[in-house]
C-alpha cells in the first residue's frame, strides 16, 4: 500500500501530532508499506532540536514554509507560500497514493488543500480540544462539506469528539495516540548531571500559555519551602521563553534548569525525574503523560477533560486548575513517599503498554483496510 500523510506538524516541530505522524510512519514502513509525509519547511535556526529523527528525509516532501499563529491558548503552525495548491496538486498526481491520511483536516492550510486536491480515499485524524470556536460557528456548513469528503475519520480521544460535535457531524473512530514503550521505559539510565541524589521534578512542554509553566514556577517555589533538596528541570521552548523567565523566583533560580528543546534524549529526562509535572489547562489527550507513564514515573497534572480520560488515581494526582498550592501539595506528598512513587510508576507503566505504538499502528492500518475494501 502506498500511503501519504499530510500534516502541518513534523520534526523539527515537537508535539503530539508530530509524534503521531512519525511513529505511525515508521511502523507502517516496517510492515512493508510505502509512506511519504507532506509537510512544510521549517527554519532550523528556530528549532534547535533537529536530531536523528529528522536527519534522513527521503520520505518527507516539504513545501512552503511554516508560520506560527496564536490560537486556542497555544502557538499553532500553518503553511504559507506561493502556489501551494498547485504544488500540492502536482505532488499528489505524481505520487498516486492508495490512501491519503490528513492530520487536523479542518484547519488551514495543507490539510484543507489536500481535501480539495486529493483523488484517492481520505482518512482524517482530529487532534484538538477547544471549548468553543467562533470560526467553526461561522463556517459550519462549508467545513461540514470538507469533512464529508473523508472516507474515514479518526479522533484521538472522546474529548476531541465532544468538542467537534458541537459544530459537525463526525462519526469518528477513536484511535488514541500511542507511546514507544521501548524508547520510554524504566530501564533507561538517567542523565549523569541530574543523578546526584537531589530530587528532580520535570516539566516538558512547549512554552504555550495553556501549558501552565507560570503555575509550575510558582508551585516549585512552594515545594522548596517544604523540600529544600529538590530541583526543577524544564524541557521545552517557545516564543514566550523570555516572558516566562521573568517569573522565575529569585530565591530558587539556582535550582531551575532550562534545558531547551530536546528530541532524541527525551527519554533520559523522564528517567532522571522523581515526579513528572504537567499543569496543562487544555488537552485533547496527553502524549507527555503517556511518555512519563511508560517511563515508570508518577505524575502530578492539572485536571482537564483530556487528562481525565488517560490519568487515573493509580498513576498520579489530578489537581484543580489555577491552584499552585494544591499542585505543590501533591508534589510534596509524592516526594515524601518513595513507595507511593514506585507504585504509581509501576501502574502507569502497565497502562502505557496498552497504548504501545505497535498496537495503535495496527489499528490504523486495519482502518485503512476497511476503507479500501469498502466496509
Amino acid at each position: 500500500m502506498k500511503i501519504g500523510i499530510v500534516t502541518e506538524y513534523y520534526y523539527p516541530i515537537l508535539g503530539g501530532i508530530t509524534e503521531n505522524v512519525y511513529n505511525t510512519k515508521i511502523r507502517l514502513q516496517k510492515t512493508g508499506h510505502e509512506v511519504k509525509v507532506i509537510t512544510s519547511n521549517c527554519s532550523r535556526r528556530r528549532f534547535a532540536a533537529y536530531g536523528a529523527r529528522s536527519a534522513g528525509e527521503s520520505d518527507i516532501i516539504r513545501m512552503g514554509r511554516t508560520m506560527r499563529v496564536y490560537s486556542n491558548g497555544s502557538f499553532a503552525h500553518v503553511t504559507v507560500g506561493v502556489n501551494l495548491r498547485s504544488r500540492l496538486k502536482e505532488i499528489l498526481a505524481d505520487e498516486r497514493f492508495d490512501i491519503l491520511h490528513i492530520h487536523s483536516p479542518a484547519v488551514v492550510t495543507l490539510p484543507v488543500l489536500a481535501l480539495f486536491e486529493a483523488r484517492c480515499p481520505l482518512v482524517g485524524t482530529f487532534h484538538t480540544y477547544f471549548e468553543n470556536s467562533l470560526l467553526y460557528s461561522l463556517l459550519n456548513g462549508k467545513a461540514q462539506k470538507h469533512i464529508d469528503k473523508l472516507s474515514g475519520k479518526i479522533a484521538v480521544s472522546r474529548t476531541t469528539v465532544e468538542a467537534l460535535e458541537q459544530y459537525f457531524t463526525l462519526n469518528a473512530r477513536i484511535i488514541p495516540n500511542g507511546v514507544d514503550t521501548d524508547e520510554f521505559n524504566p530501564a533507561i539510565p538517567p542523565l549523569e548531571k541530574f543523578n546526584d541524589g537531589i530530587k528532580n521534578l520535570l516539566f516538558l512542554s512547549r512554552f504555550d500559555p495553556r501549558n501552565g509553566l507560570r503555575l509550575m514556577l510558582r508551585a516549585f517555589e512552594i515545594v522548596k519551602d517544604t523540600v529544600p533538596d529538590v530541583r526543577l528541570i524544564i524541557v521545552g521552548d517557545g516564543p514566550l521563553k523570555s516572558y516566562y523567565k521573568r517569573f522565575v523566583p529569585h530565591r530558587v533560580a539556582r535550582d531551575i534548569h532550562f534545558e531547551g528543546l530536546v528530541t532524541d534524549a527525551r527519554a533520559r529526562y523522564y528517567a532522571s525525574c522523581d515526579v513528572f509535572c504537567s499543569p496543562v489547562m487544555k488537552a485533547s489527550f496527553g502524549v507527555t503523560l503517556l511518555e512519563a507513564m511508560s517511563s515508570g514515573k508518577p505524575i502530578v497534572a492539572t485536571e482537564n477533560r483530556g487528562y481525565r480520560e488517560l490519568l487515573g488515581p493509580d498513576e498520579g494526582f489530578l489537581v484543580p486548575p489555577n491552584d499552585p498550592a494544591a499542585f505543590a501539595r501533591s508534589i510534596v506528598k509524592l516526594l515524601a513517599d518513595e513507595k507511593l512513587r514506585n507504585r504509581m510508576g509501576a501502574n502507569g507503566r502497565q497502562k502505557a503498554i496498552r497504548f504501545s505504538w505497535d498496537t495503535i499502528a495496527r489499528e490504523i492500518t486495519g482502518y485503512y483496510d476497511e476503507i479500501l475494501n469498502g466496509r
